[in-house]
C-alpha cells in the first residue's frame, strides 16, 4: 500500500483534494458548501498536513492508505473474528490482497475512510438489531456512527441509512427505527442543509455522465457500468486477459455464498443488499462507468463476506481451493501490472501526464498555446504541471469561442486530447482542425491499450477502435 506511493500521476479530483484540504477551516466549510462533499475527510486532512509541514498528494495518499489498512483490520475484528481459521484467512486475503483496493486505498480520495466507516457503522447497526429488545444505547452507538459516515459522504451514509432503517422497521418496530433514523439527523443537523443542496444538484445531474458514455445507448451503459464495477471488485482495473475467466465465477460464487451465509443472511443482508441497490443508482446517474467502482467501495468488504461464504460452500473441497489459489495469484499478477502501469481499464489513471507536460515545457516557446479537450482528457492535471508563460485552455462548449480566439494570437498550437473523440459535435476535432489551419500539423500517440482491450471495444460496438489512449498534436508556424 505504501510502496512508490507517487507512482500514478495526480488526477483532476486529487487536485481538488489538495486544493481543499490546506485551507482554513472555515474556508474548506465555504468551499464544500457549495460543492458535493461533506468536511470530514478534509478536516482530517487539514490537520495530517498542519502536522507534517505542508500538503501533498504523496501524504494525503498515504491516509488513504492508513484507513485502507484499518478496513481490513475492522473485517478481521469486527465481522470474521470468530470464524474458523482457513474462513477468516480466506476473507482476510480476498480483502487485503484485492487489486481494487490497491488502486482506490493509493489515491488521494475518501473511498478507504467511507469503507472503513460504512463497514463500522454497518456492523454497529446489526449489532443492535441482532438482539431483541436492546437497549437504546446501541442504537444512539449506531446513529452516531451513521452521521459520523455522513459527514464523510452522502453515498455511502444515506444508503446504509435507508437500508437499516428499513430493516429496523421489521425488526424492532416503526417507533424505534424512526427514533433512530431521527438521531442520526439531528447530529447531522448542522450540515442538513448542504446535504440537500447537494441531493438537488444530483436529481438535476440526468445527463452530467453522458458526456462519457461508451456504447451511446443509456440502458446498454448502465449494463457496462455495472460490468465495469464487476470486474473491477473481482480482478481490479490492470492485469492479463486471462484473468477475465474469473469475474463471472465470483459472481456465481457470491449467489451461492449469500444464499447460505449466516453473516449476510437476516437484517443486515437484507438492509446491505437494499443499500447496494440505492448506492448504484445513486451513483450511476452521477458518474460515468470508468469511476463507478471508486464510488462503491465501500461495498467491497460485504463481497468479501459473501466470496468467503461460497468458498465454503463449494464443493468438492479441491475445487474450492483450485479457484481460490487462481483468484489470489490474478490478484498477485494484477499487482505487478498496477506497478509496471500496464493495461488499465480506465487508461486515465496511468496516462503519461507527467511525460506529456515535460515534452511541452521542453519544445514550446513563448506565445504557444495548449489545448485540452474537456471531454476524455485530464486537462487540469497536465496543465498544473506546465512551465509558466505557457497559455493554456480545457476547451468544452464554454470556452469554444474563447479558445479560437487564443488560437489566432498564438505562435504554435498544442492539442491534448483523447483518441476517440466523444465530445459535444466533434468540437475537440474541430477545434484541432482550426488550430491547424494554415500551420504544419505534427501528432503523436501515446499510452497504447492492449490487444483485448481493442477486441473488447469492437465487440461493444465502438466503430474503429483506437489503438493509443491520447494524442497529442503540434500545429506548428510555418518558419
Amino acid at each position: 500500500m505504501f510502496h512508490n506511493i507517487g507512482l500514478l500521476p495526480a488526477w483532476t479530483d486529487e487536485l481538488f483534494t489538495l486544493d481543499v484540504a490546506h485551507l482554513a477551516p472555515k474556508e474548506i466549510l465555504a468551499r464544500l458548501a457549495l460543492d458535493i462533499h461533506p468536511p470530514l475527510y478534509y478536516f482530517q486532512l487539514h490537520a495530517a498536513q498542519r502536522l507534517a509541514g505542508g500538503p501533498s498528494v504523496e501524504l494525503y495518499r498515504g491516509i488513504s492508505a492508513l484507513w485502507a489498512l484499518a478496513l481490513v483490520f475492522l473485517l478481521d475484528r469486527l465481522w470474521i473474528g470468530g470464524w474458523k481459521q482457513p474462513h477468516r484467512w480466506m476473507a482476510l486475503s480476498l480483502l487485503a490482497l484485492s487489486p481494487c483496493l490497491l488502486l482506490y486505498g493509493r489515491m488521494a480520495r475518501s473511498y478507504t475512510m467511507q469503507a472503513a466507516l460504512a463497514l463500522l457503522a454497518a456492523w454497529a447497526a446489526r449489532r443492535w438489531l441482532k438482539a431483541p429488545g436492546a437497549p437504546w444505547r446501541l442504537a444512539f452507538a449506531a446513529a452516531a456512527l451513521f452521521a459520523v459516515l455522513l459527514y464523510t459522504h452522502y453515498v455511502p451514509g444515506l444508503a446504509l441509512l435507508v437500508g437499516f432503517t428499513a430493516m429496523a422497521v421489521r425488526r424492532a418496530g416503526w417507533k424505534k427505527a424512526a427514533v433512530f433514523a431521527a438521531s442520526v439527523l439531528l447530529l447531522y443537523l448542522p450540515w442538513l442543509g448542504v446535504l440537500v443542496y447537494a441531493l438537488s444538484r444530483w436529481q438535476a445531474a440526468a445527463d452530467f455522465s453522458s458526456r462519457y458514455l461508451l456504447t451511446g445507448n443509456p440502458l446498454a451503459e448502465q449494463f457496462i457500468k455495472l460490468a465495469f464495477a464487476w470486474t473491477s471488485f473481482s480482478i481490479g482495473e490492470s492485469f492479463p486477459s486471462v484473468s477475465l475467466l474469473l469475474p463471472a465465477a465470483l459472481l456465481l460464487l457470491l449467489a451461492g455464498g449469500l444464499r447460505r451465509s449466516g453473516m449476510l443472511r437476516g437484517a443486515a443482508g437484507g438492509a446491505v443488499a437494499l443499500s447496494a441497490v440505492l448506492g448504484f443508482l445513486a451513483v450511476s446517474r452521477w458518474v460515468s462507468y470508468p469511476f463507478t467502482p471508486a464510488r462503491l467501495l465501500w461495498l467491497l468488504p460485504f463481497i468479501v463476506l459473501g466470496w468467503t461464504a461460497g468458498f465454503d460452500r463449494l464443493r468438492p473441497a479441491a475445487a474450492r481451493w483450485v479457484l481460490f489459489s487462481a483468484v489470489v495469484l490474478s490478484y498477485l499478477i494484477s499487482m505487478d501490472y498496477y506497478f509496471q502501469k500496464r493495461d488499465f481499464l480506465n487508461p486515465g489513471y496511468s496516462a503519461p501526464l507527467t511525460e506529456i507536460a515535460e515534452a511541452v515545457n521542453r519544445e514550446s516557446a513563448t506565445g504557444d498555446l495548449v489545448l485540452f479537450d474537456a471531454y476524455n482528457t485530464d486537462g487540469l492535471a497536465i496543465g498544473r504541471l506546465l512551465k509558466p508563460g505557457v497559455d493554456w485552455l480545457v476547451v468544452n462548449e464554454r470556452t469554444a469561442e474563447q479558445a479560437r480566439r487564443r488560437i489566432e494570437a498564438a505562435r504554435d498550437v498544442w492539442m491534448v486530447r483523447n483518441t476517440r473523440d466523444i465530445s459535444p459535435g466533434r468540437l475537440a476535432s474541430a477545434i484541432e482542425s482550426e488550430a491547424c489551419l494554415g500551420r504544419i500539423e505534427m501528432s503523436e500517440q501515446l499510452h497504447p491499450y492492449a490487444e483485448w482491450q481493442i477486441l473488447l471495444m469492437r465487440l461493444l460496438g465502438v466503430e474503429g477502435p483506437p489503438a493509443y489512449f491520447y494524442r497529442v498534436t503540434r500545429c506548428r508556424a510555418p518558419s
